[in-house]
């Protein structure tokens, strides 16, 4: 009997774990989205995917890398949770548009753009923006809506743009509102596409009602759901709360949130003196401007670094909001990754299967790490003065060159054939690097202390007095040791 018993067990938990499974399976085949597409010229070049984690920290998130075979066929599957817009990036090109979790969408490839070299050296460089068109699209899909609403609705406004800032034509504006709202009443399925529709309408209204932002803040943001993944919420957001803190430290209902931030360092009293305005009773509509206005902060001078931080720590271990603490942490990343006191952004890089350098490290002297391109007629010419500054500082500071964009044959017989001996890194396989340095133009200097830290940023070359900042900050150092009695 027992033998018997034990049988039917296994065989029912065997069941129980392979139902599991399938549901687990049925749950990641729901989340799995699908590009598709195909094209003989986008062979063998690197795709990324990737699209904004959020709208304030504007931090990016990459989801796919994939390189197409010979035939430049993609096939690119990837998990999200909601409906968002993504990027697709190639090139010279930045393809976007908006995907739903379990759909399939088979992009119609456009002809391939290349960076050129003059491209790679140029720091202002933009690639070719585009909306994607579909081969599986339909009238109710939510691209085809949102590519259609956005014609009428950007011709209507810059057409129109003058008269309706000046407020001559705000009876035509309720008048394009209606048209549009019963013209798109086919989307209204989509709750994406629902909510992209209404904040673009309110983002009219705001132009046209400009004198009253109350206003809209009361009929499209108090008491509504925050679409954290929707562009058009954040675009009109975005524009009304921009530098919020600072502007209403200046009001009579504001004038104790600089005391708060900078003093108290306090979340919660900075809550309830954003509480005195009527329009932003709801929390977690306040604390999103909370935190958009520390954001902001962060990026003038305003208030102390130090203090900012500090209350971004404070709402990060108060907030009941996942999601705003998860925000609050990308900003502290964003922001401080390069900023002078804390360490930089870590990496390694291998020359054929060595590993030639990686970083955090503690070293014995400086390093001033640099990222060249060869090619460059500017590096070339700062070169000399490079090897200056290594020979004459060898003791105190180690000289690292990373070349990315060029050949690394052309730029090691370059250093060989000039006598630059000091360490020189083939960055071609690890140009996230870049992106994690901010890296737009060459050369782009980063001067790190020993203990492993940024000691400088923005860093300057040997033609920008380098020789002077590095000096004070030896002579600061040395200071600080006296002090402390070493």
């Amino acid at each position: 009997m027992e033998a018997i018993l034990n049988l039917l067990f296994r065989k029912l938990f065997t069941g129980i774990i392979s139902l599991c499974l399938v549901f687990a399976g049925v749950t990641n085949a729901q989340d799995t989205t699908i590009l598709t597409g195909q094209r003989a010229d986008w062979a063998n070049k690197p795709v990324e995917v990737w699209y904004y984690a959020d709208y304030i920290s504007t931090v990016k998130e990459t989801v796919a890398e994939v390189v197409p075979g010979d035939s430049g066929k993609i096939d690119i599957p990837f998990s999200i949770k909601e409906p968002r817009q993504i990027y697709v990036q190639s090139g010279g090109l930045e393809g976007s548009l908006f995907v739903m979790p379990g759909k399939t969408y088979a992009l119609k490839l456009p002809e391939y753009r290349q960076m050129s070299k003059v491209d790679s050296l140029n720091p202002f460089y933009q690639p070719f923006k585009f909306f994607f068109g579909l081969e599986n699209s339909h009238a109710t899909e939510l691209n085809h809506l949102i590519t259609e609403f956005d014609l009428i609705y950007n011709d209507y406004l810059v057409n129109n743009f003058r008269q309706i800032r000046s407020k001559r034509q705000s009876s035509d504006v309720d008048t394009m509102v209606v048209f549009l709202d019963s013209l798109f009443k086919k989307g209204e399925q989509n709750a994406f596409f629902r909510g992209y529709k209404k904040y673009k309408i309110a983002k009219l209204l705001h132009i046209a009602y400009l004198h009253d932002d109350n206003y809209v803040v009361r009929d499209y943001y108090l008491d509504q759901p925050v679409l954290y993944t929707n562009p058009a919420y954040f675009d009109l957001f975005n524009k009304m709360f921009d530098n919020y803190i600072e502007y209403y430290a200046t009001t009579a209902d504001g004038q104790d949130i600089a005391f708060n931030v900078v003093r108290a360092k306090s979340y919660q009293r900075s809550m309830r003196t954003l509480a005195n305005n009527l329009a932003l009773r709801n929390d977690t509509l306040r604390e999103l401007v909370f935190i958009k206005g520390l954001n902001d902060a962060l990026y003038k001078n305003t208030f102390p670094k130090s203090s900012l931080y500090q209350t971004l720590d404070s709402v990060k271990l108060q907030t009941k909001i996942p999601r705003h603490r998860k925000i609050v942490e990308r900003i502290i990343d964003k922001t401080k990754k390069l900023q002078a006191g804390y360490p930089p952004p870590a990496f390694r890089i291998n020359m054929g299967d060595t590993l030639a350098f990686s970083y955090p490290q503690k070293s014995d002297r400086f390093i001033l790490l640099n990222f060249i391109n060869i090619e460059s007629f500017a590096v070339q010419k700062i070169l000399p003065q490079l090897k200056q500054l290594s020979e004459k500082h060898e003791d105190v500071l180690k000289i690292v060159t990373i070349n990315v964009g060029s050949k690394f044959e052309h730029a090691r017989k370059y250093f060989e054939m000039h006598q630059y001996n000091w360490l020189l890194l083939n960055g071609n396989k690890n140009t996230e690097v870049l992106e994690e340095y901010n890296v737009k133009a060459y050369p782009s200097y980063f001067l790190l202390n020993p203990e492993g830290k940024l000691a400088l940023n923005p860093t300057p070359g040997p033609d920008g007095h380098f020789e002077y900042y590095f000096f004070k900050i030896l002579k600061h150092r040395e200071r600080e040791r006296y002090r402390q009695g070493r």
